[in-house]
């Protein structure tokens, strides 16, 4: 099976993108931790910071009629989250030049640093208006993905 995972590159430097959340009372399922759902919000309002500190922003690529589309979700839970816990994010961009991208990222406990849950989202840029997948630009690609040399 084809993967979007690169191999480990030294050379390669990928960006990531700090994010904190605040666990809400309504976030927790009947045993008393964050509901298994509630990761997948978490992860996106993650994404979204990330995409706003790169200068490939959402609203750029809104006002162009491009957005991402997540094809495939993988969540692996480690430990529990509780309120009044605040969790922090860290996510990072693997993007392509092609239509794909692959976003990594792990949620830990700020309380004792304690990793909580890893993720991986495999996504792809669509043409909004043409409903076709959008070639990303090397350029585009390097703005999520690479810290600059």
């Amino acid at each position: 099976m084809e993967t979007l995972e690169k191999k480990s590159d030294p050379k390669e430097e990928y960006k990531s993108f700090t994010h904190t959340v605040k666990v809400r009372w309504v976030d927790l399922d009947e045993n008393g931790h964050v509901n298994n759902g509630v990761y997948q919000s978490y992860f996106d309002e993650a994404r979204r910071a990330a995409f706003a500190e790169t200068d490939l922003s959402l609203n750029d690529l809104r006002s162009r009629n491009i957005g991402p589309v997540i094809l495939k979700a993988e969540l692996e839970y480690k430990a529990e989250l509780k309120y009044p816990e605040t969790a922090r994010l860290v996510t990072r961009f693997e993007a392509y030049k092609g239509s794909r991208v692959l976003t990594i990222q792990d949620l830990y406990r700020e309380s004792d640093g304690a990793l909580v849950c890893s993720a991986k989202f495999y996504a792809l840029f669509m043409d909004l208006k043409r409903m076709r997948p959008y070639k990303v630009s090397e350029e585009e690609a390097n703005k999520l993905s690479y810290k600059p040399m």
